[in-house]
C-alpha cells in the first residue's frame, strides 16, 4: 500500500485531490490530506472519501511514501524545515510550488530523497491537466509510480527544469487568458440576444474546431487566416482591428510577464 499525503489543498491541491480520489486504485493507494485549518481537512476528507492528519509531526507515524506539496511557496521554508522524514530513499516529494526549484527542495532533505517537481493546471479536476515534470532521485520505481499518478489527472510532459517558467505561461496561466478571450464571445452573444445555452454550444464548437485545425499537423496559420478572409469583407474588418491593436503582441506580453514571475 502506497500512502499519499497532500499538504495544502487550495485550488490546485483540491483539483488534484478531486481527480485522484476518483481515479486511483484504492487497493494500492491511500490518500491523506493536511491543512492548516483542521475543519477544512475534515470537510474535504468526507467529500473525497480520504483521510486527514492534524500536523506535520504525524508524517513519520503514517510512513507516507508520496508527499504532494500544495501550499504557498512563501510557506515552503517554514513547512519543509519541519518535515523530518525517515528512510528518505523510499520517499518522494511531489512539489507543485511555483518558482521553487528542485535544488531548493533538496536543501531541506538528505541526498537520498526523491523529488518530482510538477506544474499542473486547474483542468486536473476534470482529468485534463497538461502537467510538466522534472525529477531527481535514484528510486526509479517510486518515481515511475508518482508519474503514473500525474497521468490520472491529465497528460504529462517531461521538461528540463529551465523550461518550467515558460511552461507555466503556456499551460498554467494560459487558461485564465483563454477564459478572458471566451468572455468576449459570451458577452457579444448575449448583447445580440442569443440564449446562453445556445451560444455556449456554438462558441464551444467553433473554438474547438478552430484549435483542432490550427494545431493538427504543420499548418501555416497565416494561410488558414487567408482562407477565411475575403478582401473588403466582414472578417477582414474584424481582423484588421486585431492587427491594429497588436492583439498577438499583447498575448505574447502576457506570457512574458507570467514567465518573469514563475
Amino acid at each position: 500500500m502506497n500512502k499519499i499525503l497532500i499538504i495544502g489543498t487550495g485550488h490546485m491541491g483540491e483539483a488534484i485531490l478531486c481527480s485522484l480520489s476518483k481515479n486511483i486504485n484504492r487497493e494500492l493507494f491511500q490518500i491523506h490530506i493536511l491543512n492548516r485549518n483542521l475543519n477544512k481537512s475534515k470537510i474535504l476528507a468526507e467529500k473525497y472519501d480520504c483521510n486527514f492528519i492534524k500536523g506535520l509531526n504525524e508524517i513519520n507515524k503514517h510512513n507516507f511514501s508520496i508527499i504532494f506539496l500544495g501550499f504557498k511557496p512563501s510557506d515552503a521554508d517554514l513547512i519543509l524545515n519541519n518535515i523530518n522524514l525517515e528512510n528518505e530513499e523510499n520517499k518522494i516529494i511531489v512539489s507543485m510550488l511555483n518558482a521553487y526549484s528542485i535544488n531548493k527542495i533538496k536543501e531541506h532533505f538528505t541526498k537520498d530523497i526523491n523529488i518530482l517537481r510538477i506544474m499542473p493546471n486547474m483542468n486536473a479536476k476534470n482529468n485534463c491537466s497538461t502537467t510538466g515534470y522534472a525529477y531527481y532521485g535514484n528510486n526509479k520505481k517510486l518515481i515511475d509510480i508518482s508519474i503514473s499518478l500525474l497521468n490520472l489527472f491529465g497528460t504529462t510532459y517531461k521538461l528540463e527544469e529551465s523550461q518550467f517558467s515558460s511552461f507555466v505561461s503556456l499551460t498554467g496561466s494560459a487558461p485564465a487568458f483563454i477564459y478572458e478571450f471566451i468572455k468576449a464571445f459570451k458577452e457579444f452573444a448575449l448583447d445580440n440576444n442569443y440564449k446562453e445555452e445556445v451560444s455556449n454550444e456554438f462558441i464551444l464548437k467553433t473554438i474547438v474546431a478552430s484549435a483542432t485545425e490550427a494545431l493538427s499537423g504543420n499548418k501555416n496559420l497565416d494561410d488558414l487566416i487567408k482562407q477565411i478572409i475575403v478582401p473588403g469583407g466582414p472578417t477582414q474588418a474584424g481582423h484588421d482591428k486585431l492587427l491594429n491593436n497588436r492583439f498577438k503582441d499583447i498575448l505574447i506580453s502576457c506570457f512574458e510577464s507570467t514567465k518573469e514571475k514563475a
